[in-house]
């Protein structure tokens, strides 16, 4: 059986959640569907944020969820 490999920034949907993008200090609310929203938890190998589109913004995850807010710095 093959293993599957995930990596931190990979996002899941787990219903019912502990850990849901919503409180991810990574995560932005989509001001006109709050049931949607973004991910900007990874850069690119030039230091580019890159965003993904969170289409399930209360029950998804990943293994990079910090809570909290998101400092200007961080964006730096």
């Amino acid at each position: 059986m093959t293993e599957i490999k995930t990596r931190a920034y990979d996002i899941r949907l787990e219903k019912g959640t502990t850990r849901p993008c919503r409180i991810c200090k990574w995560g932005i609310e989509d001001p006109t569907d709050p049931s949607k929203g973004q991910c900007i938890g990874s850069k690119t190998k030039q230091g580019g944020i890159w965003k993904r589109m969170v289409h399930d913004y209360f029950n998804t995850t990943c293994d990079k969820f910090e809570e909290g807010e998101l400092d200007f710095r961080d964006h730096v």
